[in-house]
């Protein structure tokens, strides 16, 4: 199976169908994201109280800042690095 991008519109509409109490079933079947994809995107959510119905939805800058793989200190990396 192909793997593809997904494009920030495809998270907001993720986004609103878990906020209707949207299955990750039916998020996977609508062809939005798969079922692990969703449910992870799901737990994300949570976290930052995006499906809270009182709350307005957050805006693309805040979803793309929350889906960024966290950076690494450069302590943390290999000192062979360098020489890639």
């Amino acid at each position: 199976m192909a793997r593809r991008s997904i494009e920030m519109h495809e998270y907001r509409q993720a986004l609103m169908c878990l906020r209707q109490g949207d299955s990750e079933r039916e998020i996977a079947r609508s062809g939005l994201m798969g079922r692990a994809k969703a449910a992870r995107f799901r737990e994300l959510a949570c976290e930052k109280g995006w499906l809270e119905l009182t709350r307005p939805l957050p805006a693309d800058a805040e979803i793309a800042a929350a889906l960024a793989p966290p950076r690494v200190p450069l302590t943390a990396q290999s000192t062979l690095a360098a020489y890639r």
